[in-house]
């Protein structure tokens, strides 16, 4: 029977790149500018790492991977860097290739976005194949995208840390919806959303499902009419005075005369004459 779920591939076919030292006058980067920390790094210890681009049909180069450190460079005075150069690759394919550079480097956002691509191709075992990150953690990373992508962006920031965000991407209906408000007051405001906060939230929504349960749950049982007691009572009684409850329905009711009793001044009477 068919399934929409994608096969567990255990390999995906990455051609190897071309690794070169690219002027930087060709490369366009996409940042705001390098820390003064990556800066310094790169002025200390030389690239240690090659950037990623991507070769376009136009002759130009997309940088795939490495924008702060070409902002760097450029910063520095270099005119070249080393890269490892791709071309023609998919999207998935792109996908596995910057998964390896971030296993180096980690980002969970970012891993969370290439999982994601990923998922279009493969299972979560078959992403654990190829890029060697264990299931759980895949499987934690692509939770995360159950947040809005610019309460994401806030992954590492002051505002929100990776194990809050990891709880909130846990959430749902008016509780995520009530968490991510929060989070996006406490980003306007330039707070932190701590754990204590969303753990209001938690607590609400485990008080809401408590709710829910006992309204789903069968009713109580109910307890017997007073008259229902009483007619076994009186079931009871009758059993042991030897009267059945028939007859002893038919005297309450009327439907039998009663007996009219002898009077003691007749029997006087009778005696006397």
């Amino acid at each position: 029977m068919p399934t929409d779920a994608p096969p567990p591939l255990l390999s995906v076919t990455v051609p190897a790149p071309f690794s070169t030292a690219v002027p930087l006058d060709d490369l366009t980067e996409d940042t705001h500018g390098a820390s003064n920390h990556l800066k310094g790094a790169l002025r200390c210890t030389g690239q240690l790492q090659p950037i990623v681009l991507e070769s376009l049909p136009s002759g130009e180069y997309r940088i795939r991977d490495g924008n702060r450190r070409v902002a760097a460079a450029r910063s520095l005075g270099w005119t070249h860097v080393q890269a490892d150069v791709y071309a023609g690759l998919t999207e998935a394919q792109w996908a596995l290739v910057i998964a390896g550079v971030h296993n180096r480097s980690a980002n969970p956002v970012e891993e969370a976005r290439l999982y994601g691509t990923l998922t279009q191709t493969l299972t979560e075992a078959g992403i654990a194949a190829n890029t060697g990150v264990p299931v759980q953690v895949i499987r934690a990373r692509l939770s995360l995208l159950n947040l809005p992508g610019d309460v994401l962006d806030l992954i590492g920031t002051r505002t929100l840390s990776l194990s809050v965000a990891e709880r909130a991407a846990k959430l749902r209906g008016v509780h995520a919806d009530r968490a991510v408000r929060e989070i996006r007051e406490a980003a306007q405001a330039g707070k932190p959303f701590t754990a204590a906060q969303l753990k209001v939230v938690t607590v609400a929504r485990a008080s809401s499902l408590g709710a829910r349960l006992m309204a789903a749950a069968p009713p109580p049982p109910t307890l017997l009419p007073p008259e229902t007691i009483l007619a076994e009572e009186v079931r009871a009684l009758c059993e042991r005075r030897g009267v059945s409850v028939q007859a002893l329905t038919q005297v309450l009711t009327g439907s039998v005369p009663p007996v009219t009793p002898v009077h003691a001044a007749h029997v006087h009477r009778a005696v006397v004459h």
